[in-house]
């Protein structure tokens, strides 16, 4: 009967080993959650530090202000047949514009090379021009000297002798008779001219009068183009 007692002290014993034991489990794993708690607490605000980096590196990249909603856009503007029409029209006539525009451009330079090659054939006409006139003065000169010599001869020769000269020259060479007739002196040519036939004197005197006619006529149409140009 003494054993029982032991017994059920044993099992008493059992059993609040059994409940300590249950206890120390359930403090344990309390405190295995509290201690994952806590870590997760701290861990938490270092996650949260990392996108607020991000948000400031976000907002120094500044992209500029959102796009508007796809509410507020309108729709897109579509041309009209006319608008298309008009635009088409004025690109045709800007084309034709820039090949006139060209076209003048040609022209001018050719106008230009034109112009050049006629002043540059002005230039050799007026040097030839000036060549000629020099041999023209030259010719006039000697033709000039001419004169006067054959003048001097006709003068120093006998009226009787000089009379049939002339007459003969009124037939082969009349001009030159006018020329050597007009610079005698009066006296002398009137000496000769009467020793000539009356009908060649007469002649003779005729052609003299037409010939200063002629001179006085070029003298004074001169004379009125220098009046008309000054």
């Amino acid at each position: 009967m003494a054993t029982r007692p032991l017994l059920l002290l044993a099992v008493l014993l059992g059993g609040l080993l059994a409940l300590k034991s249950l206890s120390l489990v359930d403090e344990a794993a309390s405190l295995f959650s509290e201690r994952a708690y806590a870590a997760a607490m701290t861990a938490a605000p270092e996650q949260d530090a990392e996108p607020d980096e991000d948000e400031d590196a976000a907002e120094e990249e500044d992209p500029g202000p959102p796009p508007p909603p796809l509410s507020e856009v309108g729709p897109r503007e579509i041309p009209s047949a006319s608008r298309l029409g008009l635009e088409r029209n004025l690109a045709v006539r800007r084309r034709e514009l820039d090949n006139r525009e060209r076209d003048l451009d040609t022209r001018e330079q050719l106008l230009a090379v034109a112009q050049s090659r006629v002043d540059e054939r002005i230039d050799q006409l007026e040097t030839l021009r000036d060549e000629v006139q020099g041999l023209l003065g030259v010719l006039d000169d000697r033709r000039e000297e001419q004169i006067t010599d054959i003048v001097a001869t006709y003068n120093s020769m006998e009226p009787e002798a000089v009379a049939p000269i002339f007459t003969a020259m009124r037939e082969s060479d009349p001009e030159t008779l006018l020329l050597v007739a007009e610079r005698l002196p009066s006296r002398r040519l009137a000496t000769i001219m009467g020793e000539m036939e009356p009908a060649d004197a007469a002649e003779l005197t005729s052609n003299l009068r037409a010939r200063a006619e002629a001179f006085e006529d070029t003298v004074e149409a001169e004379a009125r183009r220098a009046l008309a140009e000054g």
